[in-house]
């Protein structure tokens, strides 16, 4: 089947399809939806080996949402096996209903995954670990665990580009190491927001990988190419620190961002308390300025004398 002869791709509703990535405020939602997923499976495709070849491939997206990116692998199921995995499980549905023959599967938001061990070529992950802190690593490790020896992981991260905006300060790479903010916001607005540099990746993910490439900018995100190394890791085994200095660093100026969101916090909580007490100044202004409180004044003066 030819590209032009090809049915068009089936679009999730919109509160499905703006989950991940608010369409509304485009001038055309459905297309910028389009756009966004088609331009991310170029990247992807762009990452992988030049001599990468599709026949026989078990790929997983990890994060799938409603098939945004992995709808526009639709020619190359033809050859290879696709999932989609996410939380979201109306997502998932939809996707089931959807997206055959792509295989779909919900998940919990932590490991394991139930899927075989060993089973995939390739899996990709996009603005998930971004997001994910606590669980971070134990997912981590559980991507290593179903990808085949030598298998691929794609992961894009919050790298030098898009945390200058949600830091608010400029990027020092040898500052940066997982740091990071907006802690307690949903992930749908925005946090936790997790900062990652590129020498924190080679470092520490780099222990049950070998980092083949990193793509510094992408629609804003840096992108690591991992393939799996052989043995079995603990979290320990990724989180330990090295002996590297930028380590004390990162953690030195992690501690003043955290201390600085605590005193914006305060400061957002303070003016929402504020807000409300002039709120209900004003509300009781207007109510004792009203006719019926002056009129009723001679009962009030009389009930509060029997008292």
């Amino acid at each position: 089947m030819t590209k032009s002869s090809r049915k068009p791709l089936p679009r999730p509703p919109r509160d499905l399809a703006s989950r991940a990535y608010a369409v509304e405020g485009w001038s055309d939602p459905d297309l910028a939806f389009d756009n966004l997923g088609a331009q991310t499976k170029e990247q992807i495709v762009h990452l992988l080996p030049q001599d990468w070849d599709w026949d026989g491939k078990r790929v997983l997206d990890f994060g799938s949402g409603a098939g945004r990116t992995l709808r526009h692998f639709a020619g190359e199921t033809e050859v290879a096996e696709f999932w989609g995995v996410d939380t979201h499980e109306p997502s998932v549905e939809w996707m089931r209903k959807n997206l055959a023959p792509i295989n779909a599967w919900h998940t919990t938001e932590n490991p394991p995954l139930g899927l075989e061990h060993g089973s995939f070529d390739l899996i990709y992950t996009v603005s998930v670990f971004s997001h994910l802190t606590d669980n971070s690593i134990p997912w981590l490790l559980e991507l290593h665990r179903m990808l085949k020896p030598g298998g691929l992981l794609i992961i894009s991260y919050m790298g030098r580009w898009i945390s200058e905006y949600f830091a608010g300060e400029p990027w020092v790479e040898d500052r940066v190491g997982m740091n990071t903010l907006y802690h307690g916001r949903d992930w749908d607005l925005g946090g936790p927001a997790v900062l990652i540099s590129d020498w924190w990746v080679r470092e520490h993910w780099g222990r049950a990988f070998e980092v083949v490439d990193i793509d510094p900018q992408f629609m804003n995100f840096s992108w690591a190419v991992l393939k799996k190394k052989k043995g079995h890791y603990s979290n320990d085994d990724i989180s330990r620190l090295s002996d590297d200095p930028r380590e004390i660093v990162a953690l030195r100026h992690h501690v003043v961002q955290l201390r600085r969101e605590v005193e914006l916090e305060i400061a957002r909580r303070n003016e929402m308390l504020e807000a409300q007490a002039s709120e209900y100044e004003n509300r009781l202004a207007e109510y004792e300025g009203s006719t019926s409180w002056k009129a009723t004044r001679p009962l009030r003066s009389l009930v509060d004398r029997r008292r």
